[in-house]
């Protein structure tokens, strides 16, 4: 009897391990795998465009000399009232409003001196290759260091200042470039596609119709 009854407990002791067994085991099927992966930093993934700008690229100060002038910051989405010390980051634009001026001065590289009505982006400000992009008005460019290359854009036309000052005119599809002092390269490209560059040296200008990709000079100023 005794040894009858020790069977019985052995029996149910096994029965309940091999279901605690199975029940532990469908708990561990059913339960989700995670595995923390860190990828390399030049693997990770980043934004197309980062609300701060990259650390190689330098900026600008605004100096309101005349009326108003507006900024269009990274962070915002449209143009809001600036004012002069306002900084100027890549990638951002300023616009002076009727009968204002002003100037920006890019890191000791540039001093940009802004006509009324006159829109410019600051397009890429990295000093290894730096682009404005002027869109309507008047600017007249002086370039600073000379060490750095700065290069302007006016609709179809890409004129590179190695030195010296030069006026920029945009007034609709009308563009003018004067030459105060140094030289510049200017880039226009065609309505077939071609690309045609000049030098325009000191004291000389050049009209240039964009909209029938034609270039007229003035030899010398008058």
């Amino acid at each position: 009897m005794k040894t009858t009854v020790i069977a019985i407990i052995c029996f149910l002791i096994g029965v309940f391990a091999v279901l605690g067994y199975r029940y532990y085991r469908a708990k561990q099927s059913k339960a989700p795998v995670t595995h923390t992966v860190t990828l390399p930093e030049e693997l990770t993934p980043q934004p197309t465009f980062a609300l701060v700008p990259p650390s190689e690229a330098v900026s600008g100060i605004l100096t309101i000399t005349k009326g108003k002038a507006q900024k269009w910051s990274r962070n915002d989405d449209g143009y809001k009232e600036a004012s002069s010390g306002a900084q100027i980051l890549t990638g951002e634009s300023v616009v002076t409003e009727d009968l204002s001026t002003a100037v920006a001065t890019v890191s000791g590289i540039a001093n940009i001196t802004f006509g009324q009505d006159t829109e410019l982006a600051f397009a890429n400000l990295y000093p290894t290759d730096m682009i404005v992009q002027q869109k309507s008005g008047k600017i007249t460019y002086e370039i600073t260091d000379t060490g750095h290359p700065f290069s302007v854009r006016a609709l179809h036309t890409l004129v590179s200042i190695p030195s010296g000052a030069m006026t920029i005119n945009v007034v609709d599809t009308d563009i003018s470039i004067t030459v105060t002092t140094g030289s510049v390269k200017f880039a226009l490209v065609d309505n077939d596609n071609n690309t045609h560059v000049w030098n325009l040296t000191e004291g000389h200008r050049v009209n240039i119709d964009d909209a029938a990709r034609q270039v007229y000079f003035v030899h010398p100023l008058q």
